[in-house]
């Protein structure tokens, strides 16, 4: 029943919720009311001791000896109900004084039957009792009652307990459907964000969110996870796609190549070369950023400055002006083949628009690895520093270049290559001009203490290793 309830709509249970625990204290009102009628505790008190003086009338009135009637008449006097055998005429004489209708005499008078005759004394003719109710018994006989004090009230009155079960009618539902919002629903929901924010559009399982709970859960659920599974057939039909376009185009290309080499006119043949190595540059870059190169290459320790000097003087033996900076030897945990992709695209680009370009490395206090790929080309637009990290963004209008080709899919490459190794990429200008492109990663991957051995060979301290004229970003 309970599962059942659980699994049922979030309407039906929140009615549930709201109205039943109403109605649980409705009814416990109704009864507590029943039962605790009147309010103060007294009440009760004198209503047993009128039941009492009830029952001592009837058993002397029973009594067939004067020895019988004085038994009883202890009896009760011993339990706490002082009582005392006087004349019929106390209850024609007027009352000796008037008393508080909260005196116990009174409350205790209220709770007779209306057949008794009952008069208030200050004391009996005997002086043995004072301030009594004296109950007529018929005939001439009547019988003085000195009742003893009420109880002091409990810690809880009987009002204060109806009190108590009409604030809990009004709190009690809402604590419930607080308690039920907050596990029933808000908790699902959260999950589904965690999932959400750690989702990957061609990774992980198929079905990310549970399909359990309520019934607007689970339909929420499977819709998330139905639109989970066309996401990633579309992006498994686009990569497809692309990769079979970049592919087929290979062949004519490669024919191109040939029938350009052939060429008799070098001005024509320069040029046709020049274009066919951009279509070949651009496919190339399709199919990196299509593959799972990144996602399949295991972690290795590497040199990291020999790495990026490898990169520098791949462009210096071609023309270029790239140099490094930094230590000698630094060992870092990384992915060496995509690494030095990553700063290969970012050198590149700078070809294009820059005449100096220096790749630096270099530690800071906390550990961190700073890879940095500055040139002195013109910079970049603030709206456009985050853009260009973007697949197939290109720019117009910031870096001016004769050269234009390409998908703009080199600096999304290399985002790729540093979200896949836990750091982070930031694109500053430099003043006057300039442009930084830092890029953080974690102290996980320091192998040998990297930060003292890169004091050791005369490489300046963290906060000032980063590069020329850093303190002057705009």
């Amino acid at each position: 029943m309970f599962a059942r309830f659980r699994a049922g709509s979030i309407r039906r249970q929140i009615a549930a919720l709201a109205v039943g625990p109403i109605i649980c204290l409705v009814i416990l009102g109704t009864i507590s009311e029943y039962l605790l009628r009147d309010d103060p505790e007294s009440v009760s008190y004198a209503r047993t001791t009128a039941l009492k003086i009830e029952t001592v009338i009837d058993q002397v009135e029973a009594s067939t000896s004067a020895e019988q009637r004085a038994a009883i008449l202890d009896a009760t006097s011993r339990t706490g109900l002082q009582v005392e055998e006087v004349s019929a005429a106390e209850l024609l004489q007027e009352a000796d004084t008037d008393i508080s209708f909260e005196d116990v005499r009174h409350l205790v008078q209220s709770n007779m039957p209306a057949t008794f005759a009952t008069a208030f004394r200050a004391q009996t003719a005997t002086g043995k009792l004072h301030n009594v109710l004296v109950v007529g018994m018929g005939g001439d006989r009547a019988l003085a009652f000195l009742p003893a004090s009420p109880p002091p009230d409990g810690w809880i009155s009987d009002q204060q307990v109806s009190i108590v079960l009409q604030l809990m009618g009004l709190v009690l539902p809402v604590a419930l459907l607080s308690l039920y919002a907050a596990r029933v629903i808000a908790a699902p929901l959260l999950e589904f964000a965690k999932a959400a924010e750690t989702l990957k559009p061609d990774k992980g399982p198929d079905r990310p969110f549970d399909e359990g709970g309520v019934a607007e859960i689970r339909t929420l659920a499977r819709s998330l996870n139905d639109m989970r599974s066309r996401v990633r057939s579309m992006i498994d039909d686009r990569t497809r796609m692309l990769r079979a376009i970049s592919h087929d185009l290979r062949t004519p290309l490669t024919r191109l190549r040939l029938r350009a080499e052939r060429s008799m006119q070098p001005e024509l043949k320069a040029a046709l070369l020049k274009d066919i190595s951009a279509l070949s540059d651009m496919i190339n870059d399709t199919l990196t950023y299509l593959s799972k190169e990144m996602a399949t290459e295991k972690p290795v320790n590497a040199d990291l400055p020999s790495l990026l000097a490898t990169v520098c003087s791949d462009f210096s033996d071609i023309g270029f002006n790239v140099k490094y900076v930094g230590p000698e030897r630094f060992a870092y945990r990384c992915k060496p083949r995509s690494l030095a992709r990553a700063i290969t695209n970012l050198v590149e680009n700078g070809t294009k628009f820059a005449q100096e370009i220096s790749v630096e490395l270099s530690v800071l206090e906390n550990g961190i690895v700073r890879i940095g790929v500055v040139d002195d080309g013109p910079g970049l637009p603030g709206s456009l520093r985050t853009r260009v990290l973007e697949p197939f963004f290109k720019v117009d209008t910031a870096r001016t270049s004769t050269d234009r080709s390409g998908f703009g899919l080199g600096l999304s490459i290399v985002d790729d290559i540093v979200r896949a190794h836990g750091g982070t990429i930031e694109l500053l200008n430099r003043a006057p001009h300039g442009l930084a492109a830092q890029m953080d990663f974690p102290a996980e991957g320091h192998v040998t203490g990297g930060a003292a051995h890169a004091k050791a060979t005369g490489s300046p301290p963290a906060e000032e290793s980063r590069w020329p004229g850093q303190r002057n970003v705009s």
